[in-house]
């Protein structure tokens, strides 16, 4: 095996790894104010004052409508989620965060930013990473990611006209 195939190899690696234990932290949080990690991506996808239809959380979330429906179900109970239907088409159902929603929220992104910042560091340490480098490359990477999804969702949407 070559250096460049390696070199991504192991960028994969270490960002599974990186969201593996991110997503571990945060569940011992979130486990501690009776969360789970399913509704905090639910929570993370929305924001106050910018409406999203249930429609486009499922396709952000990659999740089974009924599922999405039975998490918001949950987040609406609690107080932390608005859903209203559209008024001109009552087909179209909206989301958006409240303000005690939006508070729950930055509290995660809070203390999931702390975590990060930590671990950038290391004991003792201060952050030598040129972090403002580090987001604009995965900003790239995510971009580019995002256009291959959208390329693949095109394409699959055009192989599967005429079948039944």
């Amino acid at each position: 095996m070559d250096g460049p195939v390696e070199a991504i190899r192991e960028l994969e690696y270490l960002l599974r790894q990186i969201n593996h234990l991110m997503n571990h932290y945060t569940r011992s949080y979130l486990n501690d104010r009776g969360l789970t990690m399913a509704r905090f991506w639910v929570l993370s996808n929305l924001s106050r004052g910018q409406k999203l239809t249930m429609g486009d959380l499922q396709r952000r979330l990659l999740l089974a409508p009924g599922t999405v429906t039975g998490l918001v179900d949950g987040l609406a109970a609690e107080g932390l989620v608005r859903r209203w239907r559209d008024e001109n088409d009552r087909r179209l159902v909206f989301l958006d965060l409240t303000a005690a929603g939006e508070e729950f929220l930055e509290g995660i992104l809070n203390f999931r930013s702390d975590v990060l910042a930590k671990a950038m560091s290391g004991p003792g340490e201060t952050n030598s990473l040129d972090t403002g480098q580090l987001n604009a490359d995965l900003r790239v990477i995510l971009a580019n990611l995002r256009s291959l999804c959208k390329g693949e969702r095109e394409r699959d949407a055009g192989s599967n006209k005429g079948k039944l």
